[in-house]
This record gives structure tokens, sequence and C-alpha cells, in this order.
């Protein structure tokens, strides 16, 4: 038993093992997914933030063009130019701001109160010199810069990502930006789905082994069953042979020895009539022993059933249990020959152990066994007409004996039904087992089932 055990922990222990490596792969390959994700999501949508920065700037140099492009730089001209950027916006968070070269604001629409300020030594919360980048970069041609601040609609920290571009006419730098947390919150949710994918799979992985697991459990406790039955099988099998041919055997010898000695003393004078007597009790006992032992050597182990068959093994099994008070009566319908060796043998301990009850426990006068079979199953009914018992007690087993539990167990372990239904004046006792698929189509029979 407890090899088996380990045989199962043997069997457990690779595909716990390669679940795990496999959870390990696949949480790995989620991570390298969504990372690549990330690695094309972000670039593009930074690239179209840019592209709508771009139109926006556009948008904001046409509008101020006529003055821009007049040449003009007196301060009616700046002053008009100013208003014009100071309207326009979109959205609840986009407008256009302008700094001089030197740092000093001169339009904001949502922070009017900075406008004079020098801004020049601004840092964001992550202490990077904003407005100093946003000049450099319009000195350069025109440029994109991302840091943190505030966002006006919520009033809470948000990257934002700004073009800046140089009016070189009026030495001014004008920009406008956009918040990037849409794009941080698309590639949260990217995150999220992996992850809820990740987990799925994971969940997936476990059941699948769970499943597993499970079924190599219950074939070994099948197989632990079984190899107890076959086990029981083999020790009967030794015990049979050793009382046949060793108790047996020195039994009839002994009763050979005792039947010589009654032959020996016949004709003797009357004074040795007591030891005539004693010799043909022993004779009777001997006799009375090795019947009794005999019956336990075929009842242990059926050779019958082993080297002729099922039908044969029952047909014995009732011409012994028969007495003259007790008269059991055997039939068989419909193709029953062919049973494997373990459904055979299920049979015959069944028949065995029903009609030991009713010779010992039913005080029944008559009994039927009989055997019935078609392409799908074989049936046994063995029945009595007893006084019966309480089929559903707890007292059952001690009435009838402790074989019904253990032969309910055997018979269900190979796929059939054990029925039993019990009243004064008639038992009834039912065992119904499946043939295979292979032996259906040799059999070839298309009839009912077994009634």
């Amino acid at each position: 038993m407890k090899l088996r055990r380990k045989l199962i922990l043997l069997a457990l222990a690779p595909l716990v093992l390669v679940l795990c490596m496999v959870a390990v792969m696949v949480n790995h390959q989620s991570a390298e997914l969504a990372k690549e994700q990330r690695e094309v999501i972000e670039p593009a949508y930074l690239a179209s933030k840019q592209d709508e920065l771009r139109s926006y700037l556009t948008l904001a140099q046409h509008a101020i063009a006529p003055l821009h492009g007049s040449g003009r730089t007196d301060e009616a001209a700046l002053s008009e130019a100013k208003a014009i950027l100071h309207r326009l916006d979109y959205g609840k968070d986009g407008y256009f701001f302008v700094y001089d070269l030197h740092g000093t604001l001169l339009v904001h629409s949502r922070k009017p109160e900075l406008i004079g300020v020098n801004r020049w030594n601004y840092r964001d919360i992550n202490g990077y010199p904003t407005i100093e980048m946003l000049i450099r970069k319009a000195r350069e041609g025109g440029g994109f810069v991302q840091y943190a601040t505030e966002k006006p609609s919520t009033g809470k920290p948000a990257t934002k990502l700004t073009y800046s571009v140089l009016l070189s006419n009026w030495g001014w730098v004008l920009g406008t930006g956009i918040y990037l947390d849409d794009v941080h919150g698309v590639l949260a949710k990217v995150d999220e789905q992996v992850g809820a994918n990740n987990y799925d799979t994971l969940l997936w992985i476990g059941a699948s082994a769970s499943v597993g697991m499970t079924v190599i459990i219950l074939c070994g406790l099948m197989l632990n069953i079984r190899g107890r039955h076959e086990a029981q099988e083999k020790e009967r099998a030794w015990l049979s042979s050793e009382l046949h041919d060793g108790i047996c055997q020195r039994l009839a010898a002994a009763r050979f020895q005792a039947s010589a000695g009654l032959i020996q003393l016949a004709g003797v004078p009357p004074a040795y009539a007591p030891a005539q007597s004693t010799f043909q009790d022993l004779d009777k006992d001997l006799k009375d022993v090795l019947r009794e032992t005999r019956e336990i050597s075929h009842g242990l182990h059926p050779m019958t059933l082993k080297d002729l068959g099922l039908l044969a093994a029952l047909q014995q099994l009732v011409h012994d249990m028969e007495n003259d008070t007790i008269a059991i009566r055997f039939r068989r319908h419909g193709p029953v020959e062919g049973l494997p060796d373990g459904i055979s043998l299920i049979f015959y301990r069944l028949a065995q152990e029903c009609l030991r009850n009713l010779r010992q426990h039913s005080q029944a006068s008559r009994g039927r066994l009989r055997l019935t079979g078609n392409r799908r199953a074989v049936r046994l009914t063995v029945w009595d007409n007893g006084i019966g018992f309480d089929a559903g007690s707890p007292k059952r087993d001690r009435m009838r004996g402790l074989g019904l539990g253990s032969m309910n167990a055997r018979v269900e372990e190979a796929g059939g039904r054990l029925t039993i239904t019990s009243k004064p004046g008639s038992t009834k006792v039912t065992a119904t087992l499946p043939r295979s698929f292979l032996q259906r189509l040799i059999t070839g029979n298309h009839a009912q089932p077994p009634h």
C-alpha cells in the first residue's frame, strides 16, 4: 500500500512540476507581451499627440499671421496679437502661452496673475527647468518638452507635453501643451487587460492541474482497491491449495486408516465392541471434517471457475449448497459466456455469499439463481422465500453476514449496480455489470437489456 502511495506521488510530482513551469512561463510571456505592447502603443500615442500640438500651434500662428507678417513691432500690434492668443483655447485644459527670450510670461489665459513675472528659474515638481528648456527648444527651431505640472481642470499633478516655436520678429516664444494622463490611462488599461488574461490563463492551468491530479488520485485509488482484491484472491488461492493438497489429503488418509481399522475389527469378540464403536465415530467425524474442509477450500478459490467457467462453477455451487431442507434452482438466459475473469469472479462471489446467507440465515425452503445476459450487460439474480430482512437497516450486515456490503463495493467498482429488496417471504439480490465495448462487438447480440 505504501508503494502504491509512492507511485501516486511519483506520478503527481512531474505533473505539478510541469504545470508550475508552464505557469511561470505564461506569467513571464504575459509580462513580456505587456512590455512590448507598451513599447508599441506609447510611441504611437506620443506621436499622435505631437502631431496634434503642431496642428494647434499652426492654427495659432495663422491667427496672428497678419500682424506678425506685417513687420510691425509697435505696442498696438503686440497687444492685439496677445489679445488674440489669450482668446484662443481648445478643450478644458488647452490654451496658448507666450514668453519673451528672458523668461518673462506675456500671455497665459489660465493664470493671468503670472503675466509679467519672470519664470526663467521655474522648476517642475521633479526639479526640471521647464521655462529654460521651452526657450532653448524654440531657439533651436521648435521642439517638444515634457514635464510635470498641475492640471487646471483637476488641480492634480500630471505629465504635460509642450511644443514651442520662436517668433523671431517679436522675440516671442509661442507654445501650447496637452496633458498625457489619457495616454497613461490607455497604458494602464493595457496592463490591466494583460493581467486579467494572465489571471484567467493561470486559473485554467490551476483547474486543469486539479482535474489531472484528481484523475491520477482516483485511478491510483482504483488500482489500490483492485490490487487489494487481487491480493486477497491470490491469498485465497494459496490457502485453498494448501487445504486441498495438504490437509484434505491427510484427512483422507486418516479416514482410510479408520476404515481399515473397522474392517480389521469386524467379527471380533464382544469384548472389543467398544473399540469398533469408537472407530465408527472416528470415521464419521473424519468424513464430516473432510467434507467441510473441502467446502472451505472450494469456497476460498473455486477451481471449477478457473477450469470450466462461470456456468459450471455456479452449477457446482448450487449443488453444494442444496440440502434436504432447501431446494435451489439455477437457470441461465442469453449470452453469458466469455466474461472477463474479474467479472466472473464478482458474480461467483456474490452468488456464494447470497447462497450462504440463504442456507444460514433465511430459513428458506426454496431458492433461485438466474444468470441473464445480452450484448450490453450481464445480470445475476438470487431469490429465496425466507423470512427476509430490512435492507435499509444498519443491522443488515449482522443479520445477513458481512459479505453483501463488500460485494456492493466490488460491483460498483466494476461499473455495475447491486440492488437488494427484501420482505417476509421474499428476498431478491440483483447485480448488473456492463460488458466492455469489445465484448459487445464480439457477441453481436442486439437484444434488450436483461430483465
